[in-house]
């Protein structure tokens, strides 16, 4: 498979994102536009859960298909994700 052949995949993550804080979900000051932008030509979910209310492992999770504990490596946020164990992502590239 070439270069040319694959699809692109972007996946946007924002930090500590409450969703009634966008202006496409009707909130009266907060203005976001490019997110709104992105929402009406896109999906939108009206709920959504983390495996951890903490980023770090939350993003940790994401990444490899696996629950905060399976691994114990990423449980706060002074040890980031560094790839060590493999998520979909690396299929991806592979």
């Amino acid at each position: 498979m070439t270069m040319t052949d694959r699809s692109n995949i972007l996946i946007l993550l924002s930090d500590e994102q409450d969703a009634r804080a966008l202006g496409c979900a009707g909130h009266p000051w907060v203005h976001t536009p490019h997110l709104d932008a992105l929402a009406a030509r896109g999906t939108r979910f009206t709920n959504a859960f983390t495996p951890s209310p903490i980023c770090v492992p939350a993003r940790a999770s994401l990444a490899t298909g696996r629950w905060v504990h399976q691994d114990g490596r990423y449980w706060d946020n002074a040890m980031g994700y560094d790839g060590a164990v493999r998520g979909w992502c690396h299929a991806l590239r592979d």
